[in-house]
């Protein structure tokens, strides 16, 4: 157990000193495992006897997840970000734009120096004019804060009524699409991208043993030469050139070493060492962020070597290693991320890295 990920020594302690546990609920009830390290045992198949793995992590994250138990007001920030805010008739636009409307004010017109009022900017003395709410301007574009929100309270009853007509039906839907953020976020893939992720080896079939290996030209490396095929040869000078006929292979990374530029991947024949030239393999080895409209930086995309991650090169054996090539005649990349596979063995393929700033 200690080899499974974000599982410690104490916590296998811990385990082991409760036995026995009848159900997952009652695992979960002794222990009181981490987030993680419970997401990690449902992957590895702990509770496989007790109930199906599945089914185990739909049962511990909407266990979870941040359920609401009732809706208000408070709750319209998520309501708005689920998209769940009714705009069906014009009365709800017009409540919905005063919403917006109070939302910017505290962002953007709150006067540090005059608590309790706003220094309202042309955006937003244009939007009281045009509601007919511009005699609550005071001199010098100033607003009260508490006029404002008497007014703003009084609008919003449009959708309290609404909370209360539709309340319990807009709470199933609120708290559905919370549990699928919290699916999408700890266990999207397949019981073999579980394993991967936090095993490190697949006891479910390899997530590539479905590809059509005849449509991209792959090979079994195992089968391939020891010495590299010489496609063909040109001198230069004095000197010979061999270019070697090149193969593809692909597999699903368990390691990588950035010093030697080698990341060790898992194909459903065995494990291959693949190197790259240094240069190239820091490339892809970087992750890439973005800065975000809130000024903060946001991991966009990893590393193509992490564990896990699925890739397909191009290259040639030389004794146990494959070393990845590219001519400018071959075509192709020496790389490819593999994104997704369809039930038809076809290959959804990144070539290119997200357009962003690298950081290591």
């Amino acid at each position: 157990m200690k080899a499974l990920l974000n599982v410690n020594d104490d916590l296998v302690r811990e385990i082991i000193a409760n036995r026995p546990y009848i159900s997952i609920k009652d695992f979960y009830q002794k222990i009181s495992p981490k987030k993680q390290s419970m997401v990690s045992l449902i992957k590895a198949g702990a509770f496989d006897k007790m109930m199906d793995r599945k089914l185990a992590m739909a049962w511990f994250i909407w266990q979870t997840c941040d359920k609401k138990s009732r809706l208000t007001l408070q709750n319209m920030p998520t309501l708005n970000k689920m998209n769940l805010i009714p705009r069906d008739t014009e009365e709800r636009q017009f409540a919905f734009s005063v919403y917006e409307f109070n939302r910017y004010l505290k962002a953007v017109c709150k006067n540090d120096k005059l608590p309790g009022y706003y220094q309202l900017d042309t955006r937003a003395v244009d939007f009281l004019t045009k509601i007919d709410k511009d005699d609550i301007i005071s001199e010098n574009n100033i607003l009260i804060a508490k006029v404002w929100d008497k007014y703003y309270q009084s609008v919003m009853d449009i959708f309290r009524d609404w909370l209360k007509e539709s309340g319990n039906e807009v709470l199933q839907q609120l708290n559905d699409q919370i549990f699928k953020l919290d699916w999408n976020k700890y266990a999207s893939g397949n019981y073999s991208s579980w394993e991967m992720e936090v095993l490190c080896f697949y006891h479910h079939p390899h997530e590539l043993s479905t590809v059509n290996m005849g449509k991209y030209g792959l090979s079994n490396f195992y089968s391939l030469p020891e010495e590299p095929i010489i496609d063909k040869s040109f001198t230069k000078g004095k000197k010979t050139i061999n270019m070697f006929k090149l193969f593809k292979i692909c597999g699903t990374c368990i390691a990588k070493n950035k010093t030697k530029g080698i990341a060790t991947i898992l194909t459903t024949d065995g494990v291959v060492n693949v190197k790259f030239r240094k240069e190239y393999f820091a490339l892809f080895d970087k992750t890439i962020s973005e800065i975000g409209e809130d000024g903060i930086k946001h991991r966009q995309e990893l590393s193509w070597f992490n564990r896990g991650s699925m890739i397909m090169v191009q290259g040639i054996r030389s004794g146990d290693t494959f070393i990845t090539k590219k001519y400018a005649t071959s075509g192709g990349h020496q790389l490819y991320h593999i994104i997704d596979i369809d039930k038809d063995g076809d290959l959804t393929l990144q070539t290119e890295r997200y357009k962003g700033e690298s950081i290591e």
